[in-house]
């Protein structure tokens, strides 16, 4: 018998190990959308009973016996938790030639460690979904793959990169650099957008010009920060959608499965706050085509699993038509994926708008109960589905709304959020 586990651990990789965003040590939770009947998944606390019901009622998510909660005690990060403690595994055991599945957000070296566990402790055969650590940590660096789709002749913004000598900068005159570069870009277009070679969701993100700071004071901002040595310093364009593509590498070969796009929603400060479907973008075409130039080149490395292609579209001003380039790749699970699979398991003819809200409720029936009537229906094929419910501790949680269009989806949102945020 083959199980799927998903150890959806946030904290492993250098992009994404540092967002202190309230409620992200729960993120592990988002798993539940994924899992079936017989699926497990890793948390790293317990989970609302009433919330596994709600899943159940759907026909989606684990059994509740299936849910393993890894518990504060033994670091932060999930996998740590795990390989400290690798009895909390043992319902996983079972009869010899049993096999498991790993599922992880990314494949990192922690997780082949926890695979390896699950060999020795539990006699079983498990296959980690996915392919090298070190080809994900490749990809995770935004300059690695902007220098790698200039290589494939894939489109990337106008700029460059600047290096500093050290992480974060020791002295004022160390980001001289990424000024110089500011500087150069500033005088071409006006408007410069600097971003970490790490960072995920726009938290590394900084705008020089209109709608931004000056250079003095993202300078100051990125000493503050510390996380990062190296930079992108490119043109800021007037972006008409933010489309993402999220693309299956089987481990091993076989066909890449089909794109599932989405556009991101983007809040202030260029801050993921979502995503919706059917994306608006009208080049998709050529989109897809260059994330399987880059997928298949990657799979040639040694990287399997699930990848995301962050493109921007925006209006060529020469020609006065759409034009696309690569913004970044995500070697890795991303948020797009919990809605995708709501919507793939519950309403696979829907639309969708995802996305996080501010809310008091204490627990999954107070959103129940604020909910009502909104809650997704399957007779109607259309409602919200709450996710991530841990978070709830931190004040927010994660929605997304399913309709037959993409308007309806988002006036259901709408209605969503403002009885929420009204508790």
């Amino acid at each position: 018998m083959t199980r799927r586990l998903f150890v959806h651990c946030v904290g492993s990789l250098p992009s994404i190990r540092r967002l202190d965003e309230p409620g992200s040590e729960r993120w592990p939770e988002r798993a539940l959308l994924l899992a079936s009947p017989g699926d497990a998944v890793c948390v790293p606390a317990p989970v609302d009973p009433g919330y596994l019901e709600f899943l159940a009622g759907l026909g989606i998510g684990p059994r509740a016996e299936d849910v393993i909660v890894a518990k504060e005690g033994a670091g932060g990060v999930l996998t740590d938790r795990l390989l400290a403690r690798p009895e909390v595994l043992a319902p996983l055991f079972g009869e010899p030639g049993d096999e498991i599945l790993l599922h992880p957000y990314a494949v990192t070296e922690p997780i082949h460690a926890l695979a390896a566990t699950l060999r020795y402790a539990g006699g079983l055969t498990v296959r980690v979904y996915g392919g090298l650590p070190e080809v994900v940590r490749y990809a995770d660096q935004k300059h690695h793959m902007r220098a790698l789709a200039e290589t494939l002749g894939i489109p990337v913004a106008e700029g460059e990169v600047a290096e500093l000598a050290h992480p974060g900068g020791r002295r004022r005159g160390d980001f001289g650099p990424v000024r110089t570069a500011i500087e150069r870009q500033l005088a071409r277009s006006g408007r410069v957008i600097v971003r970490g070679a790490f960072g995920s969701s726009g938290c590394s993100a900084f705008v020089v010009g209109r709608g931004g700071d000056d250079t003095d004071g993202v300078l100051r901002r990125l000493a503050q920060r510390g996380d990062n040595r190296i930079y992108l310093v490119e043109e800021m364009v007037e972006a008409t959608t933010s489309p993402n593509l999220l693309l299956e590498v089987p481990p091993g070969g076989g066909p890449i499965g089909p794109a599932s796009i989405t556009d991101q929603r983007w809040g202030r400060a260029l801050v993921h706050i979502g995503n919706q479907s059917p994306s608006s973008a009208r080049m998709v075409e050529a989109m897809e085509g260059w994330a399987r130039m880059l997928a298949c080149r990657l799979r040639r490395d040694g990287f399997g699993g699930t990848i995301g292609f962050d493109f921007v579209e925006h209006r060529d001003p020469r020609t006065g038509g759409p034009a696309a380039f690569l913004a970044e790749v995500n070697p890795r699970v991303n948020g797009s994926a919990y809605p995708l699979a709501a919507r793939e398991r519950l309403a696979p003819r829907s639309t969708f708008v995802s996305g996080k809200v501010r809310t008091r409720a204490a627990d999954f029936p107070a959103i129940r109960s604020a909910l009502g009537p909104l809650l997704f229906d399957p007779e109607r094929g259309t409602g919200i589905v709450p996710y991530a419910v841990g978070c709830l501790q931190f004040g927010n949680c994660a929605l997304v709304a399913l309709a037959g269009s993409r308007l309806r989806a988002a006036e259901l949102y709408g209605a969503a959020q403002t009885r929420l945020e009204a508790l």
